[in-house]
């Protein structure tokens, strides 16, 4: 029984594959599955045209650039926090886990005693000054860049932040446990340099996150959200080496910020922007990324979202010129005094801000708005032969010709928030997508590589579909976008009972190594 049951899978999963290679015009490895031929193409372009063509292990093992073509912003030069964090996250979901950790390895000699981690690594201007003509910070003589040339230090939060980050997706697509242990102790002393920019009232410093000009002096409000999210990610991670002392302080820290921004940020309607030394709160560029920001991270009171959700949600200012997301709606507004420099070039969307988008919408069950600025991404790639500018304005793309922190992001997003796949602390794969309607009429799937074997699985309107190959067993916890209930479930031609919880199924998909791999089926009603 369980034979013919595998036949019949087998052949959906041909017709599966060849349904992907048609859509994408690509090879039959492909292994996602969506019935939007135009974001079924940008993904495929993104991956192999972008940022698997980025890794280059002629410089060093692990190494990848930031630009499609390896020359943009220097070869073999590395930039390991918000670009070496979109690039590694993007790379683990495509299987370059390898790749991922011996980049970290990398970053990490860089490592200052204090926690300190450089923005940039620039090997050929070790020892050297670099910037503009009296706007200019020297590179650490190991090719480390740990102060930012612009005046006032901007990205002060950035390295650490991302490098928190960094080490949650790696334990979660591993599970990898004596990898964490060994690195947490780095971990922790960057945690530790980042709460010395955490003021006793919760504020955290560094001016802008992740933006140089607007400055953004001294407590941009991105920085709060991503800080916060970073130190509840790292309090998990210490939990699960059963470290408490170092799991309550961090939860401690993350609660700290939390508050301060709920209290102090909020202006009634929306977020400030930031807080200035000197000028106070800053709030005059009409909805900004911070809005976003609150949403994304978890940072919101939930009655402060329903201020601000209503507004965002239809916030047609972020995209400019059509292109997802600008850091305000009303960029306009900036006046000099914003800016410590001669411009103000990061008005501007970019993708870091899409991300955030994105995040956001996922959190608050936004499948519309999701799948319509991906299809904005996904355009504004289809229309420069694949490839994306570092930044768009209302005159069109400028910077680097190709970039990768859109199609970073453009991988991550159709991941994480389309097709809501994560990886738990515990090993397990959880599914929470948010799905437009017609995909869920049309159906949509993926092959998956987990650390131990690989998933397929489809889902479609009542019901998905799957198998699964792996040494181990595989929990998978599956979470619909609506209630639902007469829940049957059969595993390898028998049905079997699962847990739900929050609107959560799990259930345990036994190891499969020789023979047919496990089948799942799941129906419902809702």
């Amino acid at each position: 029984m369980r034979t013919l049951r595998y036949k019949k899978w087998g052949l959906l999963i041909i017709l599966f594959v060849f349904s992907v290679s048609l859509r994408v015009r690509a090879q039959s490895k492909d292994t996602l599955y969506l019935p939007d031929p135009l974001i079924a193409e940008a993904y495929y372009k993104a991956a192999h045209q972008n940022i698997l063509a980025a890794v280059n292990p002629a410089v060093f093992k692990g190494y990848f650039s930031v630009c499609a073509d390896g020359i943009g912003f220097g070869y073999g030069n590395s930039y390991p926090s918000l670009d070496g964090h979109q690039m590694s996250d993007a790379l683990l979901w495509l299987g370059q886990i390898n790749t991922v950790k011996a980049n970290w390895d990398y970053v990490t000699s860089f490592q200052k005693p204090d926690g300190r981690l450089p923005l940039a690594i620039l090997p050929a201007n070790a020892g050297k000054k670099i910037g503009p003509k009296n706007y200019q910070a020297e590179v650490d003589p190991n090719g480390g860049l740990y102060k930012h040339w612009v005046p006032k230090d901007p990205l002060r939060a950035l390295a650490g932040t991302t490098y928190i980050q960094n080490a949650d997706v790696i334990f979660r697509f591993t599970s990898d446990k004596q990898w964490l242990k060994e690195q947490l102790p780095s971990i922790n002393r960057t945690a530790d340099y980042l709460a010395s920019l955490i003021s006793d009232e919760g504020a955290v410093g560094g001016a802008g996150y992740y933006v140089e000009r607007p400055t953004r002096v001294e407590f941009d409000g991105v920085s709060q959200g991503h800080v916060v999210d970073a130190f509840r990610r790292l309090a998990a991670l210490n939990n699960v080496v059963g470290n408490q002392v170092a799991t309550q302080k961090y939860r401690g820290l993350a609660d700290r910020v939390a508050s301060f921004f709920q209290k102090k940020f909020w202006q009634g309607t929306q977020y400030a922007e930031y807080l200035h030394p000197e000028k106070g709160v800053v709030k005059g560029h009409g909805l900004t990324d911070v809005d976003w920001t609150a949403l994304a991270t978890g940072v919101a009171s939930e009655k402060q979202k329903k201020v601000v959700w209503p507004q965002l949600k239809s916030a047609k200012g972020f995209y400019y010129n059509g292109m997802p997301t600008g850091i305000a709606t009303k960029p306009e507004t900036y006046e000099s005094w914003e800016t410590t420099y001669a411009d103000n070039q990061d008005l501007a969307a970019m993708g870091r801000v899409w991300y955030l988008e994105a995040w956001a919408r996922a959190n608050m069950g936004d499948a519309e708005g999701l799948i319509s600025s991906i299809r904005a991404v996904s355009q504004a790639g289809r229309d420069s032969s694949y490839y994306w500018r570092e930044r768009y304005n209302a005159k069109g793309g400028y910077g680097a010709k190709k970039y990768n922190e859109y199609p970073a992001n453009l991988i991550r997003i159709v991941q994480r928030f389309l097709f809501g796949a994560e990886h738990g602390l515990d090993g397990s794969l959880q599914l929470s997508p948010v799905a437009p309607e017609a995909f869920w009429r049309s159906g949509f799937g993926q092959r998956l590589s987990l650390r131990n074997g690989a998933i397929y699985y489809m889902m479609k309107d009542g019901r998905t579909d799957g198998q699964y190959t792996g040494g181990t067993s595989q929990t998978l916890s599956i979470k619909f976008p609506y209630p639902v209930k007469n829940i049957h479930l059969v595993i390898n031609g028998a049905p079997v009972a699962q847990r739900s919880k929050d609107q959560w199924i799990t259930f345990v998909l036994p190891p499969s190594t020789e023979g047919p791999p496990s089948t799942f089926s799941l129906r419902f009603e809702h």
